[in-house]
């Protein structure tokens, strides 16, 4: 096969988290990752999902506000293993430890989902600085469209994201963040299930394989190996040829367990071919001798099965000679009639190919192509292989053992105590964090701790037997911000307890949204990009000493001869200028919405229609000598509101739920104007009051 390599395609990762053309709205994304790093995933993953402009280095306001003002009506969250889930996280999106008991959450794959596209993405990149920017890695993503999917596929996935919610502490009793993965998986089938399935084209096909352990006696446990053979053996008989490349292996000296495993699942009655693609020890040794991070039982093992073996060395370095260490996981499979590729996260291991009864959790994406007469598929899919160096005689090469599996070269995270299921932080008028605990899994002395700007002891074990020993606690957390995460000590250990949000609509907006007026707001609302105007206004209230070249060719304002004559301040431009905003204002507000909750964050939201009314109200209870005309902008804005006419789409929210949900809320907001503007009427005259209470009326109608 090493001939036939032609080199792997390069690409950045980061790019399949943008949305394609045509693709609409996001809806929300679903990410499974063994190690985390929350920067990443948070600035550079969630900022192209959501088609975020702003760089969060250069221009930190905008960024803030923008994700802010997108993360709203999406959902978004993460599986991590739980050695590795306590980690300082915005509490606009989810983290949900999954702790599988002798194994691991070591999958990765991303469900990214808008209103006209989903887009699944499997690889070995966990979401860290390294997986997606240094190591050598490999991903593939299915993209799915109203008029071309693949529901075997996206059934598959979401299938398997639900397992994996089983496996979150304390998932049978549906914490908040468990419930919204739960919701958003049902969102997303049924979006796709009204969407045309693909006809098949080509000699291609692909499955999604998967490692998992045994859920209850009803879910049987499952093997990647065993899953891609029996693709194999039902598209053409058992393989007679297999490639692994991994980074990892199993350290048994005398019989590998996942090599036996591979022969005697490959094709009997004729030669069996192997090659192992192995890491190397490259530390500036010249001798010729190779160092193979690998234990010599692959050999050996796949030898006594009467295995004719072959060994290569994997690459470290890219065409460029920087260095990018393996981290890519690559099976390939090959018989007369057709060949396979299998990859994704499974190492070369008993955990993570799924072949004893302790199991990682692991997704891989096998990809099957029929040998046919002037086909090209099969060729494509062995030039995804990197050129690699051979062995030429594995017995005298240096076999060092399998290296240590610590991926993305992550810290050791002490796992917390199985005990402690789950931490929510409720926002709002009475803030309260509330602790899930499983009383029979504790150590036996222990303290909770809150860090961030509020540190300090929230609650002991002490504390907690005194208290009733209750299974879920809630304690009052007086600070306005919340903690920035929570930390568990018992004995000399100590580690992070993942929190999150019970309704991120309860959460206190940024302080720096405090100085957008009602005007700033109104032309947010009304733009028809409302991310340009969210930073056009960022940029007015934060300026940027680089270098701006659209400014740097703009016109002085001191300059213009029409500001000596103020057009604004003139109460006709005013108010000419007010409507037309409120026109676009009440257009933008008609256009389709995907679902609730994108339709609750347009109501409620931080940059929303009730924000807009409290400035105004601010606006009309702090006008010196403008009362009347403040009043009349509050009046224009209730009939406005009153007029929306909504105009749903195919896949978005129907009429008669967005009239379920809009009507209502109009009813309380006039309500909530009326008791505001109360106190203030004798600010204005008699007349406009009884014109400000029709209008009130007309919003009850």
């Amino acid at each position: 096969m090493s001939k036939r390599k032609g080199g792997a395609r390069q690409g950045a990762l980061l790019e399949l988290w943008r949305p394609p053309q045509g693709a609409g709205e996001p809806v929300g994304c679903l990410a499974t990752t063994y190690t985390f790093g929350p920067g990443l995933f948070d600035e550079q993953c969630l900022a192209r999902f959501l088609d975020i402009e702003s760089e969060p280095n250069r221009e930190d306001l905008a960024f803030l506000l923008e994700r802010e003002s997108r993360l709203g009506g999406v959902y978004a969250g993460v599986l991590v293993d739980h050695t590795q889930a306590g980690v300082e996280h915005s509490l606009r999106w989810d983290v949900l430890p999954v702790r599988i008991w002798a194994g691991r959450q070591h999958a990765k794959l991303s469900l990214l989902v808008w209103t006209r596209h989903v887009r699944i993405i499997v690889g070995s990149a966990n979401l860290t600085e390294p997986g997606y920017r240094s190591n050598h890695e490999v991903a593939a993503s299915i993209d799915l469209s109203p008029k071309e999917s693949n529901p075997d596929l996206a059934a598959a996935a979401t299938s398997f994201l639900r397992k994996l919610l089983s496996f979150v502490p304390g998932a049978a009793d549906s914490p908040p963040e468990v419930r919204r993965a739960e919701e958003f998986l049902d969102d997303v089938d049924g979006q796709i299930s009204g969407w045309n399935p693909s006809r098949l084209k080509g000699s291609g096909r692909q499955q999604l394989t998967f490692t998992l352990p045994a859920i209850g006696e009803e879910e049987p446990a499952r093997s990647s190996l065993k899953e891609a053979i029996e693709a194999c053996r039902r598209r053409g008989g058992l393989p007679s040829e297999a490639w692994v490349a991994s980074p990892f292996f199993d350290a048994e000296d005398v019989i590998n367990p996942t090599a036996e495993s591979l022969c005697k699942l490959m094709a009997r009655g004729e030669q069996r071919k192997i090659c192992f693609c192995v890491p190397a020890v490259r530390d500036g040794n010249t001798s010729s001798i190779p160092r193979l991070a690998a234990p010599i039982s692959l050999v050996r093992t796949a030898e006594k099965h009467r295995a004719t073996v072959s060994v290569e060395m994997l690459p470290d370095v890219d065409a460029d000679k920087n260095l990018r260490p393996w981290h890519a996981k690559m099976l390939a499979l090959r018989s007369s009639k057709y060949s396979a590729l299998m990859i994704g996260s499974s190492n070369f291991t008993c955990a993570g190919i799924g072949v004893k009864p302790h199991r990682n959790a692991e997704a891989n994406l096998l990809t099957i192509v029929d040998h046919v007469d002037y086909g090209r598929e099969a060729g494509q899919l062995e030039a995804l292989w990197p050129a690699m160096e051979p062995v030429d005689d594995p017995e005298t090469a240096e076999w060092l053992g399998t290296r240590p599996d610590t991926e993305d070269d992550e810290q050791m995270m002490t796992p917390i105590p199985a005990g402690f299921l789950s931490a929510t932080y409720r926002a709002g008028d009475r803030r309260q964090i509330i602790l899930r605990i499983e009383p029979d899994q504790l150590p036996a002395d222990w303290q909770v701790h809150a860090c961030g700007q509020s540190e300090g002891e929230i609650l002991s074990k002490g504390e907690w037997d005194d208290r009733g020993r209750l299974r879920i606690e809630e304690l009052d957390w007086s600070p306005i911000l919340p903690p920035d995460k929570l930390l568990v000590r018992w004995d000399d250990h100590e580690a992070f307890w993942p929190l999150n949000v019970e309704d991120s609509r309860a959460l206190p907006p940024p302080a720096r949204l405090e100085q957008m007026s009602a005007d700033d707001m109104l032309l947010i609302l009304a733009a028809t990009d409302p991310s340009a105007a969210i930073r056009a206004w960022a940029k007015r209230e934060q300026p940027t000493d680089l270098f701006d070249s659209d400014l740097d060719t703009a016109e002085p304002i001191d300059l213009d001869p029409l500001r000596r004559h103020d057009l604004q301040a003139t109460f006709l431009h005013r108010i000419r200028h007010r409507a037309r905003v409120l026109a676009q204002f009440r257009a933008n507000l008609q256009r389709p919405v995907w679902g609730r909750q994108a339709l609750e964050w347009r109501l409620t939201g931080l940059v929303g229609i009730e924000a807009l009314a409290d400035r105004l109200v601010r606006e009309f209870a702090n006008a010196n000598g403008l009362a009347d005309e403040a009043l009349l902008t509050l009046a224009d804005f209730l009939i406005v509101l009153h007029q929306v006419d909504y105009q749903p789409s195919d896949g978005s929210l129907p009429k008669v739920d967005f009239d379920e949900m809009f009507r209502p809320f109009l009813v309380r907001l006039g309500d909530k104007l009326e008791r505001q503007v109360g106190p203030h009427r004798e600010r204005v005259s008699e007349e406009l009051m009884e014109f400000w209470g029709r209008v009130l009326g007309r919003c009850r109608a």
